[in-house]
């Protein structure tokens, strides 16, 4: 019995210091609650009222870059407000025929007429940098971040032609804007391209766009402390940022669309003229 006792007294003594030490060490938390578990699933739940006013809730679950920790929020859209900017975007026209001014008139209008349409992101993204205590970088990280996440889809202005990825056909100019982005998570270069400059430009980053109409393709161009692909605008080096797969930093860019000869500003965080018109 006093053996017993002994060996009793051993193992409590030796957990309570293994204890200690742990906390000591200050090892992260890498483990999931039940409650974060549930909160962290990703997935859309639907509720309509009635045919015209569906609503789309949108649980979204991403890792940091480091992959140690595990962002979520949640945000519900409405078919009313999907419905007014497509409406808008439809009746969008261009005046310009260059290449880059075309695509900045639409760009800029499609970022003019939903910025304020998706504060509920932005006040999501917001209350996740206060939590995690995000610097600047590690905000533009987060922000980006969300985006890369979401899985790619074609958007086109034709028919569909693709099949190496789900495509979304007959869209006027080939893009979504960022509330229709936001609400159906059909997304293309150009379109996520928009969503983070309208995000970006919310926070007092000087995102811009760039373009390529030898690789067909958009993405954004920021300048932060990076390492990298960039180029000079305006005395400050913009590093490149593709925003159509998870992993992406700034200042990678893609080996097949490296040629940074073959990349253009289309639409830069200064510009605030109105080109173009509606019809």
């Amino acid at each position: 019995m006093k053996r017993f006792l002994k060996i009793i007294i051993v193992l409590f003594f030796t957990f309570a210091i293994l204890g200690r030490v742990i906390n000591m060490l200050d090892l992260p938390d890498t483990q999931t609650t039940d409650w974060e578990a549930d909160y962290c699933d990703e997935y859309t739940s639907v509720d309509s009222l009635n045919v015209d006013d569906i609503r789309f809730t949108h649980h979204r679950s991403w890792n940091k870059y480091s992959y140690d920790s595990l962002y979520c929020l949640t945000y519900v859209l409405s078919n009313h407000n999907n419905k007014i900017s497509n409406e808008f975007r439809n009746n969008l026209y261009s005046k310009e025929r260059n290449y880059e001014d075309y695509w900045r008139n639409i760009y800029y209008e499609l970022y003019q007429h939903d910025k304020e349409g998706i504060s509920f992101l932005q006040d999501s993204l917001q209350n996740l940098a206060v939590e995690f205590k995000l610097n600047r970088n590690e905000l533009a990280k987060l922000i980006v971040s969300f985006v890369q996440d979401i899985p790619y889809n074609y958007v086109m202005p034709g028919p569909c032609d693709r099949n190496d990825f789900p495509c979304r056909g007959n869209e006027k100019f080939g893009i979504l804007s960022p509330v229709e982005f936001l609400y159906s998570l059909n997304g293309d270069c150009d379109t996520r391209s928009v969503l983070l400059y309208t995000l970006l430009k919310h926070f007092e980053f000087d995102p811009l766009i760039m373009i390529s109409n030898q690789y067909r393709h958009a993405m954004i161009a920021i300048d932060l402390p990076a390492s990298g692909d960039y180029i000079i605008h305006k005395g400050k080096k913009f590093y490149f940022w593709e925003t159509t797969n998870t992993g992406w930093l700034p200042g990678m860019l893609p080996p097949d669309v490296s040629n940074i000869t073959y990349w253009k500003i289309t639409l830069d965080h200064e510009y605030q003229t109105f080109t173009s018109g509606n019809r």
